[in-house]
């Protein structure tokens, strides 16, 4: 139910539709469409917001090791061809562990493909989506109930508690209705 209720909703927004096509015209290694903007339109439908209330911007991970060109080059092509106005975040999650310890504080392994990536995000936004011959595919480790049921637990995996507080401090501003599970 919850994966329907996900890819129907992503079906129904034009702005993520056409970006998961682009996602496969440049060819993006191993990437999906994740995170903050996925869950947020499972959200918004639930409480009757517009398809894109309060999504900032879409946020692409991908894997390449060779670096064949660089996350910024990604983010302009990406945005030559989409025909919105929201900015793209594009990550490539092989250099996650270069930059990962200054940000949050915690020194983390170099992954191993996006899905690592995906991994360590809180369970209600590591979902991640991406085109497979014109069918929306869903990864999401930890399923799909925190997301449908607006839950915030904590991944310990590497994340900080003090990280995890200021975060539910920005959510619940955002979505009062959360319900934020204690580290």
């Amino acid at each position: 139910m919850n994966k329907t209720y996900l890819i129907d909703t992503i079906s129904k927004i034009p702005e993520m539709v056409e970006l998961l096509h682009i996602l496969n015209d440049v060819e993006l290694p191993n990437h999906y469409l994740a995170g903050g903007a996925v869950t947020q339109a499972v959200w918004n439908r639930k409480v009757g917001n517009a398809p894109l209330y309060l999504v900032k911007d879409f946020d692409v991970v991908y894997f390449d090791r060779q670096q064949d060109k660089t996350e910024k080059e990604y983010e302009m092509e990406i945005e030559s061809r989409t025909t919105h106005s929201l900015p793209v975040d594009v990550k490539n999650q092989a250099k996650v562990h270069e930059w990962y310890g200054a940000k949050f504080g915690n020194e983390i392994e170099p992954l191993k493909d996006s899905e690592d990536g995906i991994r360590m995000w809180l369970p209600c936004f590591a979902v991640g989506v991406h085109l497979v011959e014109n069918t929306i595919e869903v990864f999401a480790p930890f399923g799909l109930e925190d997301q449908a049921n607006m839950v915030v637990r904590p991944n310990k995996t590497a994340m900080s508690k003090e990280n995890y507080d200021a975060m539910n401090r920005s959510f619940k501003k955002r979505w009062p209705d959360l319900a934020i599970q204690a580290w």
